[in-house]
């Protein structure tokens, strides 16, 4: 104890450095970004995340921080980018669960009914929250929290703090990697969705046969609440098949955060 104060204050710039790194993903990652996460609470976490990963760094890698103010902000911005950007591709895996809840919405005849999401104070799509809850149940109950401080630690060990800046090769290739990783998002809320949308499809063909079939039904009575009623009933079957789907996206935005990372080593 009486070694690591000295070395803390010593190092105090490079505790800071790792402290925005830790901040910006906790302002992004899921859990930690939610309005009922205090922002005092997020900063303290972020001091203590920080302090305990610089202290299980050895000296010999604690890097040089720039001394001039241009370099040293152009450093704070950059980790502060390299935390959003890590915590932002943990919540697109969330933004692609909303987007499939959107979907089935549509196909279920609730596309103009939102309900409030009680984290966020939101209109959201109705089966998207529902699916939403399920995957924050499950990101605690697989460990997600400590899952982001393990990304952080590895980000450390492969992107040491003050680098230097982006060159424009690095650039190009995120840039790629973003427009890769949002077609990623897009096909995973569709894969999410399309068992309900095969199911809701199928019932709006034996519909039609029916109306061709049997002119006296009338299907505006009866189609859209067999519809829902179909729905709701085969989502309620596949909840197996999203617990399983939903607690794989997980390691799949872990991917995406390794190739985000291995783009910036050089």
């Amino acid at each position: 104890m009486e070694t690591v104060i000295p070395n803390v204050l010593v190092h105090l710039d490079v505790l800071l450095m790792m402290m925005t790194r830790v901040a910006g993903i906790l302002v992004m990652a899921p859990i930690f970004n939610t309005p009922g996460f205090n922002n005092i609470a997020k900063i303290g976490l972020a001091f203590f995340v920080a302090l305990t990963l610089f202290l299980a760094m050895p000296e010999s890698r604690y890097p040089e921080v720039p001394t001039d103010l241009f370099h040293f902000t152009v450093t704070v911005v950059q980790e502060v980018v390299i935390g959003l950007s890590i915590g932002f591709i943990f919540q697109l895996m969330f933004a692609a669960i909303m987007t499939a809840g959107q979907f089935i919405d549509y196909q279920l005849g609730f596309g103009i009914i939102n309900v409030a999401d009680p984290m966020w104070g939101t209109q959201v799509p109705m089966t998207g929250l529902f699916l939403q809850m399920v995957a924050l149940f499950l990101f605690v109950l697989y460990d997600g929290h400590l899952l982001i401080i393990q990304v952080l630690a590895d980000s450390f060990r492969l992107i040491p703090v003050g680098l230097g800046p982006f060159t424009g090769d690095i650039a190009s290739s995120l840039a790629a990697y973003i427009v890769h990783l949002f077609v990623s998002i897009f096909l995973i809320a569709v894969q999410l969705a399309l068992p309900i949308i095969g199911v809701i499809l199928t019932t709006d063909i034996a519909l039609g046969i029916m109306a061709r079939t049997v002119p006296q039904l009338n299907l505006f009575v009866i189609g859209l609440p067999l519809k829902i009623g179909i729905g709701i009933f085969f989502l309620w079957v596949l909840i197996p098949f999203y617990i399983e789907s939903l607690g794989h996206l997980f390691y799949i935005s872990l991917s995406h955060v390794e190739g985000f990372l291995s783009i910036l080593v050089r």
